[in-house]
């Protein structure tokens, strides 16, 4: 039984993210994250390799299109393998060129937080370009059911 309200589902939330150089750096963050009452559906991990992002998030954070399922999420997969790999516009935008030079980004949900507590955390253990912004909704976190923001 989900217990985010439906209207987060379809309107989105505000997410905070960082991009960082290695894996250690990355699971410290997820790790710090997690240890701050940051949710495992709120949390998402992205590499350009889905096993180094899986090793990253291990059972502590979320991963793209995970226990997403229908006709809807195969044809945004499909989609994004022929245009940009699958990731909402504004995550592309902001760490694209991060993504493509062998970086981790994570990205977290502002659903108990606020951003700019979630920001200053990433910053802690050495996040590069910190940003915070409204998500529209996306496969990136939890489905509804699961209680997920987006």
């Amino acid at each position: 039984m989900a217990t985010a309200s439906y209207l987060e589902a379809v309107a989105g939330g505000m997410v905070a993210a960082a991009a960082f150089d290695d894996d250690d750096a990355a699971v410290q963050a997820v790790t710090l994250l997690r240890d701050s009452g940051v949710r495992e559906q709120d949390l998402c991990v992205l590499a350009s390799d889905s096993k180094r992002a899986a090793l990253i998030a291990d059972d502590r954070a979320w991963l793209p299109f995970k226990k997403w399922g229908g006709l809807r999420v195969r044809a945004a997969k499909m989609l994004g393998m022929v245009m940009g790999g699958g990731l909402p516009k504004e995550v592309r935008q902001r760490y694209g060129r991060e993504l493509r030079s062998g970086k981790v980004v994570v990205i977290a949900a502002a659903g108990g937080q606020p951003p700019d507590t979630i920001a200053a955390l990433l910053g802690q253990v050495r996040g590069e370009n910190i940003a915070q912004w409204w998500q529209s909704p996306c496969f990136l976190f939890a489905p509804p059911e699961l209680a997920g923001p987006f």
